[in-house]
């Protein structure tokens, strides 16, 4: 299978989890699975870490290529089509870098449209349903640790909850490499 990898930017409060980024390409690399990291090149605020308040505008496929391995596209030059599954690592910049990008929309909705896997961890989940509903695995998300993943068969969702239900990356990397394994 071939894999598409939407991130938002580099960092929890203004682009993607680095960590749950990380454990997505160890599981894949796990299962030898084809990944393509993929960013838009919008500008947006960016968030000092250290302080954790506003700082300068930073370009949203610069920073995703910190964590794209190399293999970073620009969005806008993929070809959804080419890719059998999207994947798509939490962090808050994916609500607040998307929520007005037709480009990430479409993607979005080409795979669901398509009824292709997508899988979500943390805030992913909180993004989908801004494209699926807000009742998207409402119940399934409750009661899952971070250990664990659900899937929604009907939207063809899977999600796990990772950084939202535990601090330690080796307790995520169970979740992400059960529903990596699962879509692999």
């Amino acid at each position: 299978m071939k894999f598409l990898v939407l991130l938002a930017g580099c960092g929890l409060g203004d682009g993607s989890c680095v960590e749950e980024v990380i454990l997505t390409y160890i599981a894949l690399d796990k299962y030898e699975c084809d990944y393509t990291p993929v960013a838009e090149d919008i500008s947006v605020p960016s968030v000092d870490h250290f302080t954790e308040s506003f700082a300068e505008n930073r370009r949203v496929l610069r920073e995703a290529a910190r964590i794209g391995r190399g293999r970073i596209q620009d969005i806008r030059n993929i070809d959804f089509g080419e890719y059998d599954a999207l994947i798509i690592p939490g962090g808050i910049g994916l609500l607040n870098n998307y929520k007005d990008s037709a480009t990430v929309k479409a993607c979005v909705t080409h795979f669901a449209g398509s009824e292709k896997p997508i899988a979500t961890m943390c805030a992913g989940i909180d993004f989908l349903r801004g494209f699926l509903g807000s009742d998207l695995l409402a119940c399934e998300t409750q009661e899952l640790t971070a250990d664990q993943y659900c899937h929604d068969i009907v939207n063809n969702v899977y999600y796990t909850p990772a950084f939202r239900k535990t601090g330690s990356c080796y307790e995520a990397l169970f979740g992400i490499d059960a529903m990596i394994h699962a879509l692999a």
